[in-house]
């Protein structure tokens, strides 16, 4: 059509496609620390405790469902249960949070 616009189109094409190479480039990443085998392990949820005590209810039950199902019948059984079984699983996991806090101190004392 018009020859001018021709020409900006080739340029900003060239312009657009070296921009993206730029943005898109991978950008160096720092080495991961390495994480102290000694160190305590961070606390269970109550959700987390909850799970290990269903799960192998829920495989005994129904041997041949799958990791995500399991998961899926963990979540229904979680929303389904009543506020004074949900304290329990608190209750437990504050206790977990006080270990942890004092294991935690002791750690970062003798390091």
């Amino acid at each position: 059509m018009f020859p001018c616009l021709q020409a900006t189109d080739t340029h900003t094409h060239t312009h657009v496609k070296h921009s993206n190479d730029i943005y898109f480039q991978k950008m160096p990443r720092a080495p991961k620390s390495q994480k102290d085998p000694n160190a305590p392990k961070r606390p269970l949820s109550t959700f987390f405790l909850f799970s290990q005590d269903e799960r192998p209810k829920i495989k005994k039950e129904n041997p041949s469902l799958s990791v995500s199902d399991i998961a899926k019948v963990i979540g229904e059984r979680w929303r389904a249960i009543g506020d004074d079984k949900k304290r329990h699983y608190e209750e437990r996991a504050r206790q977990e949070k006080e270990r942890y806090d004092r294991e935690i101190a002791q750690y970062k004392q003798g390091k």
